[in-house]
């Protein structure tokens, strides 16, 4: 079976080079899918890749038709094990995603000394401008792939997110 991102938004958010790309746009635009695909590039031959998807809280991790949810449908299709109870997947061959929450702003000093190649945050406006600024100290690796961040958002004019990417809207 082959995975990959439909024709227009999807495949051009997958297909950028960009340190950082945000994907956005109403509910329902394949926007989650689209991070959890990402990870598939590389944690299914890259045995020290490890990829982080962060929601604001657990809740939202584990709600049904979220990240965790969606990738029960997604990773097995890659040969991906599930670790429900650390809400982890890993691969005989390659290397791990891991689904975790920053609920909170200290959440992230939970992060210290971690490395993190690719970072994704599902709907980057409920996080707060340092709580991203911080897990970019976060993104980098010895895995050989250049660590990079991607995230999903819905319209909010009067977010720091709005504010961040003005310069390309």
């Amino acid at each position: 079976m082959e995975i990959k991102p439909q024709k227009g938004p999807q495949e051009l958010f997958l297909s950028t080079p960009a340190d950082i790309a945000i994907y956005g746009g109403a509910a329902g635009g394949g926007k989650s899918w689209a991070i959890l695909i990402e990870a598939l590039r590389h944690v299914i031959s890259n045995t020290g890749f490890f990829a982080c998807y962060f929601r604001r809280n657990a809740t939202q991790v584990r709600n049904p038709g979220g990240l965790w949810d969606e990738s029960m449908k997604l990773y097995p299709l890659a040969g991906g094990e599930p670790v429900a109870h650390s809400l982890e997947w890993q691969w005989s061959g390659g290397g791990k995603v891991k689904f975790a929450h920053l609920e909170h702003d200290a959440t992230v000093l939970n992060w210290q000394g971690s490395q993190i190649a690719l970072i994704c945050f599902d709907e980057l406006t409920h996080f707060s401008a340092s709580q991203f600024w911080y897990m970019l100290s976060r993104n980098r690796s010895m895995c050989g792939v250049r660590p990079y961040v991607r995230a999903t958002t819905n319209p909010d004019a009067d977010s720091w997110v709005a504010e961040f990417i003005s310069w390309w809207i």
